[in-house]
């Protein structure tokens, strides 16, 4: 039912139509990946985030809901193709994961600086503080997880250097899809203000 209290549509009914647009291509690209890879440590890390990041596009549709509006879907023309690719077992995991990029600035600064600011209401605020929370703790896990996958390559990397097994790197239409799709989860993880702006 929609909310009858609400007099004038909140300034931030774009930017939770972003989160939960964002935060439900993620869990779907990460399930994908997860079912594609044999690593299955990689696999647990990846299944847990997927189901959060579908936990939160859920959750932010419903306060749509709640404030009595309905979610705006975005077509997104790129969506099946990453899929696929993060879906393809012939393509590594460290080629899915990428070169380890430098730490960007705080990705929720902008909504850290709302909530000072008093913007959002009490049930939006609470439900943005849990989020936060949730990604913070996501994306180290992911860290984490990306982190293992470089340093298992990088032992077999060694490992031909001293003649005891063969390993052949990525063609470089390869390693350029791939940066490509690490481009796409720094966005879908680090700059949600952006997704908003375009929602808007």
């Amino acid at each position: 039912m929609a909310n009858t209290m609400q007099t004038e549509k909140p300034p931030y009914i774009g930017l939770l139509n972003a989160i939960s647009l964002a935060e439900t291509g993620a869990g779907h690209y990460l399930r994908a990946w997860a079912d594609a890879t044999p690593d299955e440590d990689l696999a647990c890390t990846l299944r847990f985030v997927a189901a959060r990041e579908t936990s939160h596009g859920e959750v932010f549709c419903r306060r749509i809901a709640e404030l009595g509006y309905e979610l705006r879907r975005k077509p997104d023309p790129a969506s099946a193709r990453r899929a696929a690719k993060l879906a393809d077992p012939a393509i590594s995991d460290l080629e899915k994961v990428g070169e380890e990029r430098e730490e960007e600035r705080d990705p929720f600064r902008d909504i850290n600086r709302q909530l000072a600011d008093g913007i959002f209401d009490p049930m939006t605020a609470n439900l943005m503080k849990w989020y936060i929370a949730e990604e913070i703790d996501s994306g180290r896990r992911l860290r984490e997880a990306y982190t293992c996958v470089r340093e298992r390559a990088g032992g077999r990397r060694k490992a031909k250097a001293n003649g005891h097994m063969e390993m052949s790197g990525p063609s470089e239409d390869a390693q350029a899809v791939m940066a490509c799709m690490t481009e796409g989860f720094a966005r879908l993880e680090k700059s949600f203000e952006k997704l908003a702006r375009a929602v808007k």
